[in-house]
């Protein structure tokens, strides 16, 4: 028994995305079992189950919301660079219109 390795892990599999694509379309086009596809294709049924609930997600949304949630994206951080100036500019105000000791 090796001390360096915890018992019952096994090493991360890394899966590309043509692997996932085939594997979800399995469960959600062909209408396999998550079980038996995860049986066949020798990965966690956890982690199969997980790529198609969030394809599954993906599908229900709206057509331009990935449009949508880039543009609140740069939204946001024109936002922050605002209020960033906004506060600048509210220091400056302060700072100049302190008497002066002459």
């Amino acid at each position: 028994m090796e001390a360096d390795k915890p018992a019952g892990k096994r090493p991360r599999t890394k899966y590309d995305a043509a692997f996932r694509a085939e594997a979800v379309r399995r469960v959600t086009q062909d209408g396999q079992a998550t079980t038996r596809v995860a049986q066949a294709l020798g990965m966690s049924e956890a982690v199969l189950g997980k790529w198609v609930r969030a394809a599954r997600t993906q599908a229900a949304r709206p057509a331009g919301s990935e449009a949508l949630a880039q543009e609140n994206k740069q939204l946001r951080v024109q936002l922050a660079r605002a209020e960033m100036e906004r506060d600048i500019l509210k220091k400056a105000l302060t700072i100049f219109s302190q008497p002066t000791g002459r």
